[in-house]
């Protein structure tokens, strides 16, 4: 997960936090006190570079919050194609959901072919409320 040239007891708990969290979006903060739990003390600047490097690897990807003013992040698909599909975030409680359904391809393709775009679905997502938000 993480660059096999450099491993600290800090980079091996960040990747164990991203692999505990599959499915699950998290915030910096979330991870940092993950590492306090596990007693270590690393500083923020090691995590956001931490967090970079995993997002431009593809390891990760890396929303804007709509809960609040920072980031969200989440561990990309095993399979890959999580940069192939748009996601939706709900405003409420942050959740993020793969939106990968067929349906949702054809009309990103229909879209795109119709008005001539080239849409970034690593970095599109969609917000509102989340069903259990909803009710």
């Amino acid at each position: 997960m993480l660059q096999k040239t450099y491993h600290t007891k800090a980079t091996e708990a960040i990747s164990e936090f991203i692999t505990s969290r599959q499915d699950h979006s998290f915030t910096a903060a979330e991870l940092a006190d993950f590492l306090k739990e596990h007693g270590l003390d690393v500083n923020k600047t090691t995590i956001y570079r931490n967090l970079d490097k995993l997002t431009e690897n593809g390891t990760l990807i890396k929303h804007k919050s709509q809960v609040n003013d920072g980031f969200i992040y989440q561990e990309a698909s095993a399979g890959g194609d999580c940069h192939e599909h748009i996601h939706f975030q709900c405003s409420k409680c942050g959740s993020v959901l793969h939106l990968s359904d067929e349906k949702t391809a054809d009309y990103l393709k229909t879209l795109s072919e119709t008005l001539g775009l080239e849409i970034d679905t690593t970095s599109s997502t969609l917000n509102g409320l989340c069903a259990k938000c909803k009710k």
